[in-house]
């Protein structure tokens, strides 16, 4: 360096960042959106937060899941803080958005989003 000026590498960290992190979810119809969570947010926070994106207000017959390090679809724990969950059974921070309880009958649903999202996705229920 110019006039024997040793300037130090330091590693800075933006405060914001080590709260926060980004998972992406893909929804039933194959899109991916991301979400921006606290470390600390829950999966019914994840959830709340895909829900409000699709102007869904019927959740409680969705949910999210991923896939563990042994390739296993696993249900995410809804009021367990969801980094926790991934970072110790997940291969990567990819959640599926998707449905855990079906109605027998459309006219029990009284949200039209709802109705349009749980009879076009058979194939998305895990056992």
């Amino acid at each position: 360096m110019p006039f024997g000026l040793k300037l130090r590498r330091t590693r800075r960290y933006n405060v914001l960042s080590k709260n926060c992190f980004v998972t992406r979810i893909r929804l039933l119809d194959s899109n991916v959106i991301e979400c921006t969570l606290s470390v600390e947010s829950t999966g019914q926070e994840c959830l709340e937060a895909v829900a409000q994106r699709l102007e869904l207000r019927e959740t409680h017959y969705f949910g999210l899941w991923f896939l563990s390090k042994s390739q296993q679809d696993r249900w995410v724990e809804l009021e367990k803080p969801l980094k926790k969950q991934l970072d110790k059974f997940a291969n990567e921070p990819l959640l599926f958005f998707g449905v855990m309880f079906y109605v027998p009958s459309v006219s029990r649903l009284q949200q039209e989003v709802t109705r349009y999202v749980l009879p076009s996705v058979h194939s998305a229920v895990i056992e």
